[in-house]
């Protein structure tokens, strides 16, 4: 067996089970899932507004939601897997991976979307600040739940944190401090 950190951590923790990892990708799933809600139902609402020809008509792009939620599913379990092979329990650590593989897929989508699409630039750089930002709580998340000191604990956070997005938007929208997308 091999004494590298990663191979020891391995071997010391329960960080290798299954059903750890599907629990820790659960959550960090469910927290990418509010981030989500928040950067489009709110920070981005208005380039959705602005009728971009590369963008749905917004009612169009709200029946497909579900599809993007089972792309962020995927995600999820992509980021833990990663976590999970660096042998990351910590949130500093799955954050700051989460920073350099969000900032690379999102410039990456960002670019490539901008060289073959009608994009606009702003609509683009939008894409990659909303992968950035959810690939980085991804990570965070799954490293933390790869640690599983506290599910519960986990858990609440992560509820805590979907509801205060959810109700931040709608307060935002409800006061008019960003647009409502009409469906």
């Amino acid at each position: 067996m091999s004494s590298t950190p990663v191979a020891a951590a391995h071997r010391t923790t329960p960080l290798g089970t299954v059903s750890i990892r599907i629990r820790a990708a659960v959550l960090a799933w469910l927290a990418m899932l509010g981030l989500d809600f928040a950067l489009n139902g709110a920070v981005f609402a208005p380039i959705y507004l602005r009728g971009d020809p590369f963008l749905l008509a917004p009612a169009d792009a709200f029946r497909r939601i579900p599809i993007g939620y089972l792309a962020f599913l995927l995600l999820a379990f992509g980021i833990v897997e990663a976590v999970h092979r660096l042998g990351i329990t910590r949130l500093r650590e799955g954050a700051l991976l989460g920073v350099a593989l969000g900032a690379v897929v999102g410039v990456v989508w960002a670019l490539s979307l901008y060289s073959i699409t009608t994009v606009a630039a702003p609509v683009a750089a939008a894409f990659a600040v909303v992968w950035l930002a959810i690939i980085t709580l991804g990570a965070a998340v799954g490293a933390v739940g790869l640690r599983n000191t506290s599910w519960r604990r986990l858990a609440a956070l992560v509820v805590a944190f979907d509801i205060v997005c959810i109700v931040a938007v709608i307060a935002l929208q409800s006061l008019g401090a960003v647009p409502t997308i009409k469906v």
